[in-house]
């Protein structure tokens, strides 16, 4: 995915709908209008950190909203401790793309005048690591191959974001 992938009414599990803008980049969104970051996190055998979330009912990288006065790469450091249990270096996380978000509806959890979600990839320097879930807002947190990854999350509307960032 070279080009941005306007994505028309996507519809959440909450009932909200927006359109979402999907570009694969290595510049980062603007950092002010980022409400949300995930990473593509891969160990050394190329594998990739995976964790369900039962609130939206699907398998995907770990990553969430950023908290009052943290920075985006903060986000994603404290997600993937969370969601995972591993503590990431922010100097591995390398900007892969974004998502914006324009609500049609006023009931989605995004800012009211819409935002982005910075998508990041990042290497653990080991072989697969246990992963842990700290918080109880992901699941089962798994090291999987990445075909094995697509074949949990590959329909969701983000997927081609998130293999642009396995290089796909």
């Amino acid at each position: 995915m070279r080009t941005p992938l306007r994505l028309d009414d996507v519809r959440f599990a909450d009932g909200s709908v927006a359109h979402v803008v999907l570009t694969a980049t290595n510049e980062p969104a603007p950092e002010a209008e980022v409400f949300a970051a995930m990473v593509v996190l891969r160990d050394v055998r190329g594998w990739c950190a995976v964790t369900w979330s039962p609130r939206r009912g699907e398998w995907g990288p770990p990553g969430g909203w950023r908290e009052q006065g943290e920075s985006v790469t903060e986000c994603v450091v404290r997600e993937v401790a969370e969601e995972v249990g591993l503590d990431l270096d922010p100097a591995t996380l390398v900007p892969v793309g974004h998502e914006q978000f324009e609500p049609v509806t006023r009931t989605g959890r995004w800012p009211r005048d819409g935002g982005y979600m910075q998508l990041y990839a990042a290497e653990w320097p080991a072989v697969g690591d246990e992963l842990v879930a700290r918080e109880d807002d992901a699941h089962d947190p798994q090291w999987v191959e990445p075909q094995e990854f697509e074949a949990r999350a590959g329909q969701q509307f983000w997927w081609p974001l998130v293999a642009a960032g396995l290089g796909g």
